[in-house]
């Protein structure tokens, strides 16, 4: 019988039903007035569920239509209540997020997002993209991807980026999101080399130490100045020198090495005489007794022809 408009209603909850294709749902659908004669629902699938007074529940545990007719209706005396709802199911993936091949330090690399996702047919997704973090602009972009050209720093590597993607459905929002580190690499910089002091005495021991920033981490050099045909790759960040001579002065220099580049730094060390040299001393050890000498002798001669100071 055709439906007539009546005190009573019914209404089904929720009432712009969206869910994840291949999952469960739970419907409820409810009378203003008790005193019905049945309160059921019309649906093409195999009705699962419970009853109540005034409700009657309606499961599908598994969504396998992308868009489903439901009625609930009730029918009170004469009349037949109806109400009408259309479940939509949709997919939404994991967004995606890739870096295009290296992203290396000072040189422009792209960072993209991409998301699966699908409703029914023939309507495509109202989707939406947004890329933010890791020091980046955020970007926002409809559709399944979503990409940023940057300036790669080094201070990235490490910082997150994320992607949200948010899918309308009708008045409701469906929302994922996935999170990454930047993986920046960079040749080597900020090469430090220091020594305790630039100036050295001969016997002294002598350190030289060297600093690299990079990623990956540099292999250090050295090109030591005591042998300059010869470069050391110990991978070591310190020389150390026992009892340095004076041939040990000189530039002392730190070359850092890494697939993406490299990088130096020197610092010149010089070299004094002994700091202990004997020659000083002697010289006035040698000066004392030549004047005790002549004082001897000087005495020897008074007391032996018995000199006589000269009357004033």
């Amino acid at each position: 019988p055709p439906a007539h408009p009546g005190p009573c209603r019914v209404s089904i909850s929720p009432e712009e039903p969206t869910v994840e294709f291949g999952t469960s749902i739970l419907f409820n659908c409810t009378s203003s007035c008790r005193d019905y004669s049945r309160l059921d629902w019309e649906v093409s699938v195999t009705k699962m569920g419970a009853r109540g007074p005034g409700w009657v529940s309606l499961d599908i545990p598994n969504v396998t239509n992308w868009h489903l007719e439901l009625r609930c209706f009730g029918i009170f005396g004469g009349q037949r209540n109806i109400t009408n709802t259309t479940l939509h199911a949709y997919r939404l993936g994991t967004p995606q997020i890739k870096l295009e091949g290296d992203t290396v330090a000072g040189k422009e690399a792209r960072v993209t997002c991409t998301v699966d996702a699908q409703v029914a047919p023939p309507d495509p997704p109202n989707l939406l993209l947004t890329l933010r973090g890791g020091g980046l602009p955020p970007s926002t972009h409809p559709g399944p991807s979503v990409g940023l050209n940057f300036m790669a720093q080094a201070e990235q590597h490490g910082q997150e980026v994320t992607c949200e993607a948010t899918l309308q459905l009708g008045h409701r929002t469906v929302n994922t999101s996935a999170t990454t580190s930047l993986q920046v690499w960079a040749a080597p910089h900020d090469v430090q080399v220091w020594a305790p002091r630039t100036v050295f005495s001969a016997g002294d021991n002598l350190t030289v130490t060297c600093q690299a920033e990079g990623n990956p981490p540099p292999r250090l050099r050295w090109d030591l100045p005591s042998n300059a045909s010869r470069e050391l790759w110990d991978g070591g960040a310190t020389v150390t020198i026992a009892a340095a001579l004076q041939e040990h002065g000189g530039t002392y220099r730190c070359l850092a090495e890494n697939p993406y580049g490299t990088s130096a730094a020197s610092i010149n060390l010089l070299f004094q005489g002994s700091s202990r040299s004997p020659v000083v001393p002697v010289a006035v050890a040698l000066a004392v007794v030549s004047v005790l000498a002549a004082l001897a002798v000087s005495w020897w001669f008074y007391r032996a022809r018995g000199w006589n100071l000269m009357p004033a």
